[in-house]
């Protein structure tokens, strides 16, 4: 008995040894994770530093421009043409490197061009207008032959007719390729009772600048072969 009674205080002992100095050694590593831990901040610490403001980029010199009125007086003198303009159109263009006195009338109507604006001949005179009006306030007129004597940013209307490709389909392939005051949309018969598709989209009808409604009377016959 007394032996037994030996042993068992021996292996508490034992146990309780090996209990202390494993407590011992997560100690340090405790203690360790304690300290990463992030500390708040006191409550009258003061506010971090702000980084330095850059300085404004100065502004560019403006760009030149002229009126707009005396470009057309100028043209119209050249080419004995009658022009309207309309009271929402910008009284001041910007020109680029063009020179004034070298501005004709195909030069101007680019030039209305990249200023926003829009220009087509209706009984004779030519109107300018802001471009997002062009196609719904104005009777554009119908080209439906190619006429050289059309400057190549004068606003016309066609309908481009198709013998085998659907013009459906078409629309969404060239719609990118005009600007968003331009106008294409397909032209489709009466569909048969019950049918759930039309098979007889033939016509696209086109308001845009004359060149690109070559451009696009161009694509239209090289995808209806």
């Amino acid at each position: 008995m007394k032996t037994s009674t030996l042993l068992r205080s021996l292996a508490l002992a034992a146990a309780l040894v090996a209990g202390t100095a494993a407590a011992q050694v997560q100690s340090p590593q405790a203690q360790g994770n304690a300290q990463n831990q992030p500390q708040p901040a006191p409550q009258n610490a003061p506010p971090p530093p702000r980084p330095p403001e850059q300085p404004p980029t100065p502004p560019g010199p403006p760009l030149p421009t002229v009126s707009l009125e005396s470009l057309v007086e100028r043209v119209a003198r050249a080419t004995k043409k009658q022009f309207l303009i309309d009271s929402r159109a910008k009284q001041q263009v910007y020109l680029g490197t063009v020179r004034a006195e070298d501005v004709n009338y195909a030069t101007l109507l680019a030039i209305v061009r990249i200023n926003g604006m829009a220009a087509t001949t209706i009984d004779g005179r030519v109107n300018i207008v802001p471009d997002f009006v062009i196609r719904s306030e104005l009777a554009v007129p119908l080209v439906q032959k190619d006429d050289p004597s059309i400057p190549a940013d004068e606003w016309v209307s066609r309908v481009i007719t198709t013998t085998k490709a659907e013009t459906s389909s078409m629309v969404p392939i060239l719609r990118p390729l005009l600007p968003q005051a331009a106008h294409l949309s397909a032209m489709c018969g009466m569909c048969e009772p019950g049918a759930q598709k039309c098979t007889n989209c033939r016509q696209l009808i086109v308001v845009d600048r004359y060149a690109n409604v070559q451009r696009i009377t161009e694509l239209v016959r090289m995808l209806d072969q």
